[in-house]
């Protein structure tokens, strides 16, 4: 068969609830790049979480994190920041609208969360990363240092309704793009990223068409780059809108959806 391009979403799509790789689904993986198809995990999380589900897969994996906004192209890996003004915005409208917000660089995270569930959420990823790569600050000026090393954020938490005003207000600037990986969360991006340019991108480098790409994902997030493939897939643990916009529908994450999709399609005998 010919060279395939395979992008993977991990939360709800590759990982199981408890955040395992499935043993069948790893399998798979490994046979279909030693065919010589090429394999990308493709995340909203930033670059060390991603390596840390790659490593429960293996080294050869690819990666797209930040939603779209850093790369593996070749031996190079790509990186587009946020800027200075898109943070001030963002900043901005979170403080008029009262939502905590998480900056990310490549291996650092910055929040001014109070709430308690939302920093529970960071307490769990902070056992993934080095010690001291997450910083509370109260006001912008004690992050400004890090403004050139901000490459997406997110927002997250607040009064019933809040979230949802501060994505109007955001949508309406010309100065980032939106979306959202879980209910009650915005995905801060670089004007112009998402999922799908670094997924076209990859296709560019590799001169492998929309024919020869498959997309697995389950968030409003991915939903770009299943424009961009011929074969996207939806898993059935998604919203409805997902499943609406994909082509394809496969199990659940819990049910090794993608592993049972790609024995499928690549006729893999097991």
């Amino acid at each position: 068969m010919e060279q395939h391009l395979i992008f993977i979403d991990i939360d709800g799509t590759l990982i199981r609830n408890n955040h395992s790789v499935a043993p069948i689904t790893k399998q798979v993986i490994e046979e279909l790049q030693a065919a010589g198809h090429i394999v990308y995990i493709a995340t909203g999380r930033m670059r060390l979480l991603a390596e840390g589900v790659r490593n429960k897969v293996n080294q050869d994996v690819k990666l797209i994190n930040s939603n779209g906004a850093m790369y593996d192209l070749g031996d190079d890996v790509k990186k587009i920041h946020l800027g200075q003004p898109a943070i001030d915005k963002v900043l901005d409208i979170a403080t008029t609208h009262d939502t905590p917000v998480r900056f990310f660089s490549d291996s650092k995270v910055v929040h001014n969360v109070g709430d308690g569930k939302e920093l529970s959420i960071i307490s769990f990823f902070a056992r993934e990363l080095p010690p001291n790569s997450i910083t509370h600050f109260n006001d912008r000026a004690e992050i400004t240092a890090i403004y050139p090393e901000i490459i997406n954020g997110i927002i997250a938490g607040g009064q019933p309704g809040a979230v949802d005003n501060a994505r109007a207000a955001l949508e309406a600037s010309p100065l980032l793009d939106v979306s959202s990986s879980a209910p009650g969360n915005i995905e801060l991006l670089p004007k112009g990223i998402s999922k799908a340019s670094a997924v076209q991108a990859v296709q560019a480098f590799y001169s492998i068409d929309a024919a020869h790409t498959l997309v697995f994902g389950n968030g409003e997030n991915d939903m770009p780059m299943m424009e961009v493939a011929d074969i996207s897939v939806a898993m059935a643990n998604s919203p409805q809108e997902v499943i609406d916009h994909a082509k394809f529908v496969t199990n659940t994450n819990e049910d090794d959806g993608v592993a049972k999709y790609l024995i499928k399609y690549f006729d893999l005998k097991h």
